[in-house]
């Protein structure tokens, strides 16, 4: 069955994931399953799941949204690996980026100038390092956080409480439709879907869901943040938590989880060095280095194959001998040190 038909059986059916599987590995498309007598005993308005299926597989087209199932080659492992994995989820935008090494950052709306700068310079190093970084894009940090990650060229993810198709909150739809070109949008709602308080604490296991790490910079006791972190830790992936002042109500959440074992995390270089990484553009560094593999180069040469403007050319190889990764020959090729 399409994603969209299954989605459609579980939320007339509620179905568990096992079932599910069962339905979609017996039958075709709805119209099979229909037939069976299952939809009888259980009183399932057939006609409405085939309605809703239908109506939402028009909105996916309409948006140009991907429905991806549970059992796809594409839903995102760390996800599934969850508890409690969506059965489907609709994206908008670069779909690839669910299966990549994500870190997810999350705060207050109401940040300080102290929160901003720090969760700029943390999705900052993240996104250079070649993590994804993950939030809801609400005000506040979640905001700074996907706009550090996009300013460092890098790649982000946000998580939403309504359908791919509604930017929540509104104010943010510059952001939100930069992120569908650069980066990829996420829910687990279907299309349409306007924001309601109960769907935000939903949103957030997504988010902790899709990481191997969860940041938190500036929390006060009631922030969602919170239960981001505490599904985190709940997955078994790391908590980090940005110490804050003790007499600030919005630092009280971080010291609360650092009080109960979140990791502190005082530069974003120690971030990056708890998992080994660089705080180097990772896919910059790989392409450069990489057209290297079969010997030394001219200039021309590597110009022509990286497809850069000369100029540009001669400032990355300039910045590449100063870091001893690159050495120009007596014959003026440029060959990689250690091969």
């Amino acid at each position: 069955m399409q994603p969209v038909e299954i989605f459609a059986l579980w939320k007339f059916g509620r179905y568990d994931l096992e079932t599910l599987k069962n339905l979609n590995e017996t039958f075709d498309n709805l119209e099979e399953a229909g037939k069976a007598k299952l939809f009888e005993l259980e009183r399932i308005d057939f006609d409405a799941v085939q309605k809703f299926a239908d109506q939402q597989r028009k909105l996916a087209e309409n948006v140009k949204a991907k429905i991806i199932s549970f059992w796809d080659e594409a839903y995102p492992p760390l996800l599934r690996e969850s508890s409690s994995p969506p059965v489907v989820l609709f994206c908008l935008g670069d779909e690839k980026l669910l299966k990549k090494e994500c870190v997810s950052i999350v705060g207050t709306r109401r940040m300080t100038s102290y929160g901003k700068k720090v969760a700029h310079e943390m999705a900052l190093a993240a996104a250079r390092a070649g993590l994804v970084v993950v939030s809801g894009l609400a005000f506040g940090i979640d905001s700074c956080a996907h706009s550090a990650a996009l300013e460092a060229s890098g790649k982000t993810i946000a998580v939403l409480g309504t359908g791919v198709d509604v930017p929540y909150p509104a104010s943010n739809r510059k952001l939100y439709e930069r992120i569908v070109q650069e980066g990829c949008v996420v829910s687990e709602f279907p299309l349409q879907t306007r924001a309601s308080k109960q769907n935000f604490p939903m949103r957030n296991r997504i988010i902790a869901g899709l990481s191997k790490a969860t940041v938190v910079i500036e929390a006060p006791k009631d922030s969602g943040a919170l239960i981001t972190a505490r599904f985190a830790a709940d997955m078994g992936r790391d908590v980090f938590a940005v110490p804050g002042d003790i007499d600030k109500a919005s630092s009280e959440g971080c010291n609360w989880l650092l009080r109960m074992g979140a990791i502190a995390l005082t530069h974003p270089s120690e971030l990056l060095e708890y998992y080994g990484l660089s705080n180097e553009p990772k896919q910059e560094q790989d392409e450069i280095l990489n057209i290297f593999a079969n010997g030394p180069l001219m200039f021309d040469e590597i110009v022509s194959m990286l497809n850069m403007d000369p100029t540009d050319a001669l400032v990355k190889l300039t910045e590449y001998e100063l870091n001893g990764k690159l050495v120009k020959l007596e014959d003026g090729r440029y060959h990689i040190l250690g091969r």
